[in-house]
């Protein structure tokens, strides 16, 4: 998630930075160095071509290989080559092709690490695992721009070389370090080495007997059921009529948020400020991911805490309360300083509400909603989709607000609203509350056929349930024995 984060936030400084224009394209739209709307589209949704095949890569590789040595083939073979490519690349061609390369590798990792991290920690602090691993990315976003920040001011090639020798270097010290990571007790179980298993979770449990036993308990339950619903999973098994709301659930998040607002208040931060007339817009680009970066930290406590579903609506009704604004100030024609000031502190203020509530919890529906034997596959699709709204909307924003194209600016955000208001409709009457339920009571609530809506209203482990994981437990002790 470190690289993903230090690419989504480097882009938008580093393509608005003079020395990058001239080296890779030279005078831009009416003489000004700017790259037009169709050479920032090559260098920014090219690019995402390469995360959807990555995600289609990750699943098979997980199952073959696991989850550790995935992560170090995707490290290995994609991202630090290409991020290399990218510091020494030559031309608008080669730096293409590092940022497809790079962007392969960054989505295989996106696949594994939200899966990894649900597997290794206990079911009570699974969502903010989930969610601080999404914050490594809001934190590697606050050194990208940092590091863009200080750079800007060097009159020579360095002004862009230093931010892309510290995303190579940052690629190199993951590598090193995923080569020390245990790995999954689940995968680990499903290829019949429990006691490998059992080792694993005494280390991470800090020698917990009874707690370790009753985990192991759990993987099997889950490993059992998923073996004997279908010992080959088939991927369009998450399309049928009986699982597609968990699927659209689980999946939906992700690839909506590429559509609330993050594009134009993230992503196009810089390239959007600089248009629109901010001063200072390289400090108001740190400040967006520095807010980023605290609302990913606070993101996960408030699922555990609040709950998913209450954090879901409520954050996605102030989202779209600021697209509103934002789209509403610019409609009154951004003439005067404070209007400027109000634009560029409404963009703060949707980063970390965005983080905070859509951008966290995107992480951890996928790894606890889905059916236990077609959670990778959901995965797959998920970051499939993810990627593919990505590729649009990466493709759609600069059209949308660039003064050779559209020119609408920063009145976009009125569009991107109305994509918010239609995910809250949908998360009323769909969205379950998972908290602090385990993976196995969230399967059996949904196969009792309870409204996700009153899943709140439910005891953790209600008579129905109790008898149901009471009978499972004796099939799964004599399975282990």
């Amino acid at each position: 998630m470190v690289l993903f984060g230090y690419d989504n936030a480097v882009t938008a400084p580093l393509v608005s930075l003079p020395l990058f224009v001239e080296k890779f394209h030279g005078p831009g739209y009416k003489g000004n160095l700017a790259f037009t709307a169709n050479e920032l589209d090559l260098l920014i949704c090219v690019p995402l071509i390469g995360a959807v095949m990555g995600a289609f890569v990750g699943v098979p590789l997980q199952r073959w290989l696991g989850r550790q040595k995935t992560m170090l083939v995707a490290y290995v073979f994609f991202s630090v080559p290409g991020s290399f490519l990218q510091l020494f690349a030559p031309d608008m061609a080669a730096m293409i092709v590092g940022r497809l390369w790079n962007n392969t590798g960054i989505s295989i990792l996106t696949s594994v690490v939200p899966l990894f991290m649900a597997e290794l920690v206990p079911a009570h602090v699974r969502g903010r695992a989930a969610g601080l691993a999404y914050a490594g990315s809001g934190a590697s976003s606050v050194i990208s721009t940092v590091v863009v920040w200080g750079s800007a001011k060097l009159p020579d090639e360095r002004q862009y070389r230093i931010p892309l020798a510290v995303q190579a270097a940052l690629a190199g010290l993951l590598l090193f370090l995923s080569c020390f990571l245990t790995e999954s007790p689940t995968w680990l179980i499903s290829k019949g080495r429990d006691q490998d298993a059992r080792a694993q979770l005494l280390r991470l449990r800090r020698q917990n007997e009874a707690m370790v036993d009753q985990e192991m308990h759990s993987i099997a339950a889950v490993l059992m059921e998923a073996a004997e619903a279908n010992s080959a999973v088939r991927f369009k098994e998450i399309l049928e009529k009986k699982n597609w709301a968990r699927t659209f659930m689980a999946s939906s998040y992700l690839p909506a948020s590429q559509v609330g607002g993050q594009s134009l208040a993230i992503s196009y931060s810089t390239v959007l400020l600089v248009q629109v007339g901010v001063s200072n817009p390289f400090q108001m680009t740190i400040l967006v991911f520095l807010l980023q970066f605290l609302g990913n930290l606070i993101g996960p406590f408030l699922a555990d805490f609040l709950g998913r579903r209450r954090v879901a609506l409520s954050g996605l009704t102030m989202l779209v309360l600021l697209d509103a604004a934002a789209g509403g100030l610019a409609c009154g024609g951004l003439t005067s300083n404070p209007e400027l000031l109000a634009l560029a502190a409404l963009s703060c203020i949707f980063a970390f509400v965005n983080a905070a509530t859509f951008q966290s919890l995107a992480y951890i529906f996928p790894t606890e909603i889905p059916d236990a034997k077609l959670r990778e596959p959901t995965m797959t699709w998920t970051i499939f989709w993810s990627y593919t709204t990505a590729i649009i909307t990466s493709f759609a924003t600069p059209q949308i607000i660039s003064p050779d194209a559209a020119n609408l600016g920063a009145k976009a955000y009125l569009i991107f609203g109305g994509c918010v208001l239609i995910v809250l409709v949908y998360t009323y009457f769909l969205l379950p509350e998972t908290a602090r339920r385990t993976l196995d009571e969230i399967d059996e609530l949904y196969r009792s056929g309870v409204s996700p809506r009153k899943w709140g209203r439910k005891a953790r482990t209600d008579d129905h349930l109790e008898v149901v994981l009471q009978a499972k437990d004796g099939a799964i002790t004599k399975h282990i024995e």
